[in-house]
C-alpha cells in the first residue's frame, strides 16, 4: 500500500467561450475594427465641405484650361480683402470688400460678386453682387445669411477680360436672443 495522494488533473478551460484566447483575440479585432470604422466615419462627416461637382468629367478635362486661367490670376496679383463682420442668422449685416492691384491702386471692377455655399443643403447656395461705393476699389452689399453653420465663400473681381478671386470658410452664429 502506498499512501499516494490522488494528483487532480490540470484541465484546461477551453470549453468556457469567454477563457478561451482564440476568442479573446477575435473580439479584440472585431472590437478594433470597430473603433477604427466609428473614428473614420466622425472624420469623414467633420471635414467633408459637401461640395459637389455637378460635372466632375467636364471639369477633369478642362484642367488645363483652369490651372493656366489660375496662372494669369496670380501674375495679376491682385490684393482682394473681405471685412467680414460677426453673423448672426437672418440678420442683415453689411459687407464690404476691397481690390487693389499689384501697385496698390484701386481696381475699378466691371463686376464684384460674392458665392457664398452651404457645404450641408445646396439648395442653400446663393450669389451677392457687391456695389461700388464712394471710395475707389471699395465694394459693399448687404448679406443677410439664411442659416447658421458652416458656409464656404468665394469672390470674384472682373475687370474685362481679367478676373481675380479669394475664397474662405465662415461660421454663421445663432441669432441674438
Amino acid at each position: 500500500m502506498t499512501d499516494a495522494t490522488p494528483v487532480e488533473n490540470a484541465t484546461k478551460t477551453w470549453h468556457k467561450p469567454w477563457k478561451n484566447p482564440f476568442i479573446i483575440f477575435w473580439l479584440a479585432i472585431l472590437i478594433i475594427v470597430l473603433i477604427v470604422n466609428f473614428f473614420m466615419v466622425s472624420m469623414a462627416i467633420v471635414t467633408n465641405p459637401g461640395l459637389v461637382n455637378s460635372s466632375p468629367y467636364k471639369r477633369g478635362a478642362n484642367y488645363e484650361a483652369i490651372m493656366a486661367e489660375r496662372n494669369a490670376e496670380a501674375l495679376l496679383g491682385w490684393q482682394i480683402s473681405i471685412e467680414w463682420p460677426e453673423l448672426k442668422e437672418k440678420a442683415k449685416t453689411t459687407l464690404q470688400l476691397t481690390a487693389l492691384d499689384k501697385e496698390g491702386k484701386a481696381i475699378v471692377a466691371d463686376s464684384v460678386e460674392l458665392y457664398a455655399y452651404r457645404p450641408s443643403d445646396l439648395k442653400e447656395d446663393f450669389v451677392l453682387k457687391l456695389m461700388a461705393t464712394d471710395v475707389a476699389g471699395r465694394y459693399q452689399t448687404e448679406v443677410s445669411m439664411p442659416k447658421k453653420g458652416k458656409w464656404v465663400w468665394i469672390a470674384e473681381v472682373k475687370r474685362g477680360n481679367e478676373k481675380s478671386s479669394i475664397s474662405g470658410e465662415l461660421m454663421v452664429a445663432d441669432p441674438a436672443p
